[in-house]
């Protein structure tokens, strides 16, 4: 071979190997670039469910206070969730 041919041939592999490894890269950028916007969807999702976990959390918490040191809240859950009643009472229930 000669020398110009054997030149042009390694040129070419130059070439060739610096597209393999810009496309490699490039290829590898989108999939991280995806990878991240799905992660951040999937992050305000998880946002938004530990905003109305604590909201309910935060609920509960006065729910349990308000049961241990209220009796007359205690008759009043009792009464309306359960359906109780006194002796002699007659209760009326209407359906929204």
């Amino acid at each position: 071979m000669k020398d110009s041919t054997k030149e042009k041939i390694i040129q070419y592999f130059w070439r060739g190997l610096i597209l393999a490894i810009a496309v490699y890269t490039v290829i590898v950028c989108i999939s991280t670039i995806w990878d991240i916007t799905h992660i951040n969807i999937r992050r305000s999702k998880l946002d938004e469910r530990i905003a109305k976990l604590e909201s309910k959390i935060a609920a509960d918490s006065t729910f349990v206070e308000q049961i241990q040191h209220s009796p007359e809240f205690i008759e009043a859950f009792a009464r309306e969730q359960y359906h109780m009643q006194r002796r002699g009472e007659t209760v009326y229930i209407l359906e929204e």
